[in-house]
């Protein structure tokens, strides 16, 4: 039984992910927004301490305050300017202070403001900018304090003296900030670059690995071609001299053509041991299917197979479907997911889709653990098709392969699951 706050928890995280993300986009909006939030809180404290506390006169109390924080806000842009308004601000602040009232020149509430406002330089500033935010208001308060007989000489150099030692603490934390967001950003440039450097070995590696299921349906093919051209004379009674040379002909350069291509092949594989299983076409996909339900995946093929396919069509197509559900099993635990394969104005019609799961979604990039969507891209692109995918309204994962037939003609199969799939294809 749940209650609602567990639908609430969800929610909070969720929202919490989106603001995180937003941050992260938008470094600099996040930052204005965060200091104006700051800012108006301060205000309304400041401003009420000033008038109560401190005895300056509530015009001045309101508008003087609002400068300072309106500091730590320009802070972010105009260092200069922040660092001239704040300064203002707090000396007319300590001359319109009653003299009864200790610490002076700097006030508790000037004393808070100003630290924030020279942390908030060192972290977005270099150090001349700092050190002018850490000297300037702290040498031009001291001139009424001097010229001033109302306060002792003790007093004013404890109150300077502590607001030294607080502007130092949070010009420490601003510097350490500063090299912290440095390193971030140079770790994050570091990490990007190496994720690159990955997705393009990644995709070298896919690409490698689809020409050698291509060759191999090549060097089938050229087998084929030369045992029937070298055979034909023997296939066809009286086949005539010159259409039997011709067949010796095809077959010594399909002979030719198949040793170059088997030493491309060994180029290809490399020192690994050579594949001995044959490759899976779209004949296989229903095996895979059921291999997939029985490990306790909803999985369910909603058209039938269609038979005629090309050799390399079919192998791209069902390695295509075979990560596509490999990805939503992975990335989308106990989520419905319905495979379609269906021909359409000459092009080969591929989709995968699943519902939303228990898991995070499937990485848009491509990036992460195996070769993901870079390697069904790899393929339909090798085939001269294309390859989309993205979310569904409903919170799933779908993938659209389009791949070409080359002209071949392809019949689909009787399956009984034929009128689901044009059930869903009418329903969107």
């Amino acid at each position: 039984m749940t209650g609602p706050g567990s639908t609430s928890r969800p929610e909070g995280r969720h929202l919490r992910h989106r603001l995180l993300r937003w941050a992260r986009r938008r470094p600099d909006a996040a930052s204005h927004g965060a200091a104006s939030t700051a800012a108006v809180a301060l205000y309304a404290v400041f401003a009420s301490l000033e008038v109560a506390l401190y005895g300056v006169p509530v015009p001045a109390g309101l508008l003087l305050p609002a400068a300072q924080v309106g500091a730590l806000v320009l802070a972010l842009r105009h260092r200069a300017l922040a660092v001239a308004t704040f300064t203002a601000a707090t000396a007319a602040l300590s001359l319109w202070t009653r003299p009864s009232v200790v610490p002076w020149p700097w006030t508790m509430t000037g004393i808070i403001c100003f630290a924030l406002l020279v942390g908030t330089v060192w972290t977005v500033s270099g150090w001349r900018s700092g050190t002018l935010s850490y000297l300037v208001p702290v040498l031009v308060l001291s001139v009424p304090a001097v010229l001033s007989t109302a306060w002792s000489d003790a007093e004013w150099v404890a109150n300077t003296v502590v607001a030294l030692g607080v502007g130092a603490a949070a010009a420490l934390v601003g510097a350490l900030l500063r090299e912290w967001a440095r390193v971030s950003r140079q770790l994050a440039s570091e990490r990007e670059h190496a994720a690159t450097e990955v997705e393009r070995r990644m995709v070298a590696e896919e690409r490698q690995r689809i020409a050698r299921e291509l060759h191999d349906v090549v060097a089938h093919g050229l087998s084929l071609i030369q045992v029937q051209a070298q055979f034909a004379r023997y296939r066809i009674p009286d086949i005539p001299d010159e259409v039997g040379a011709e067949m010796d002909d095809i077959a010594r350069t399909a002979r030719v053509a198949l040793g170059e291509m088997r030493q491309m092949l060994g180029a290809l594989r490399g020192d690994g041991p050579a594949e001995r299983t044959p490759q899976a076409t779209l004949d296989d996909l229903p095996a895979l299917v059921e291999d997939t339900v029985r490990a306790g995946a909803a999985v369910r093929l909603l058209s039938g197979v269609p038979a005629g396919t090309p050799t390399a069509v079919g192998i791209a197509a069902y390695r295509i479907a075979q990560e596509g559900i490999s990805n939503a099993v992975r990335h989308a635990p106990g989520a419905p997911i319905e495979v379609s394969v269906e021909v359409q104005g000459g092009e080969l019609h591929v989709v995968i889709e699943n519902g939303a799961g228990d898991g995070e979604g499937l990485d848009r990039s491509g990036r992460g653990r195996g070769h993901g969507l870079i390697g069904m891209r790899e393929r339909a692109s090798m085939l001269r098709g294309t390859l989309a995918a993205g979310r569904t309204a409903s919170g799933g994962h779908r993938v659209v392969a389009v791949l070409p037939l080359g002209g071949r003609s392809c019949t689909a199969d009787t399956a009984a699951t034929a009128p689901d799939a044009a059930a869903r294809e009418a329903g969107g």
